[in-house]
């Protein structure tokens, strides 16, 4: 079985590769947070960085 978390430090950049800094994130996993959207409350289950900016998961109810 591999560890993930040496596997996780092993594979983390303080920087994206193509040199670039990435912004801070906007909160916290599992901080509670208000989506305009949906007018409802949820928190945030993950965080993705691509292209275009941060990807955030949010989890309200029984929906992602």
């Amino acid at each position: 079985m591999i560890n993930q978390v040496p596997n996780l430090e092993n594979c983390w950049y303080l920087s994206p590769p193509w040199g670039k800094e990435i912004p801070p994130l906007e909160v916290s996993l599992l901080e509670k947070v208000y989506v305009t959207t949906t007018k409802s409350f949820g928190y945030c289950y993950g965080v993705e960085w691509s292209a275009k900016g941060w990807s955030y998961e949010i989890v309200s109810g029984k929906s992602i």
